[in-house]
């Protein structure tokens, strides 16, 4: 007899707090998520898309969409692929510059810088809110750690692409 497989999407048994914070380490919003992976250095959750449909980038989010959401303790980003709600089509990737999180199981803490990247699923990526980032006005270092990880991860995705049009 064949079990199925749960989809990432199945959003029944939440079991984890998501909070995203501000620069400045304030709550912006929270949400629940499910658990999919932890290691000792990222941790994978899938959340519901809970806001009105929005264009950012050329990627649409729309409400119901499934986010399928990794942390790093160890890098300065956080990386989401977008599923729509109901083909389960990738729609694209969302990743957010921040602080690295503290991971435990049951919440998840992340502090955005504002720089966001947006990768589409034909390699197309564009940044988005460099002018909020340049406002936050951050130490020298901080900001340097942040344009640093963000050239990482675009590096990463064109490889990536480079791999997959071989």
């Amino acid at each position: 007899m064949k079990t199925r497989r749960r989809s990432p999407c199945d959003f029944s048994h939440p079991t984890t707090r998501v909070c995203k914070r501000n620069a400045r380490g304030q709550e912006i919003y929270c949400y629940t998520a499910r658990l999919l992976w932890q290691g000792q250095e990222s941790i994978t959750v899938a959340a519901a898309f809970h806001m009105d449909n929005v264009t950012v980038g050329g990627l649409l989010l729309a409400a119901g969409d499934c986010f399928v959401e990794t942390y790093y303790a160890n890098y300065w980003y956080n990386v989401f692929g977008i599923y729509a709600r109901d083909s389960h089509r990738l729609r694209g990737w969302y990743a957010n510059i921040g602080k690295p999180v503290t991971l435990t199981p049951e919440h998840i803490a992340y502090r955005d810088l504002a720089l966001d990247l947006v990768v589409l699923p034909n390699g197309t990526q564009t940044v988005l809110d460099t002018d909020e980032f340049e406002a936050l006005h951050l130490p020298p270092a901080e900001a340097h750690r942040a344009l640093q990880a963000l050239h990482s991860l675009q590096q990463r995705f064109r490889r990536y692409w480079r791999l997959l049009a071989r």
